[in-house]
């Protein structure tokens, strides 16, 4: 029997734009098709990866300006 995909998130540090979902096993095999999706060997540093089922994926906001 095989176990269900989880979906995964990822945000590059600086940025506020979110992209997914990912689905994968693990985090692992999400940092393996990330890597494969960007076209890089290594992550980029302060790239957030974070399973969907404990935070949803934020949708566009608009701050009001003052």
């Amino acid at each position: 029997m095989r176990t269900p995909l989880h979906g995964f998130g990822y945000k590059f540090s600086g940025y506020f734009m979110e992209y997914g979902p990912i689905e994968a096993d693990n985090l692992d095999a999400a940092k393996t098709q990330i890597r494969h999706r960007l076209g890089v060997s290594r992550l980029p540093l302060g790239l957030q990866i974070w399973d969907l089922a404990e935070r949803p994926l934020a949708r566009w906001r608009v701050d009001v300006a003052s």
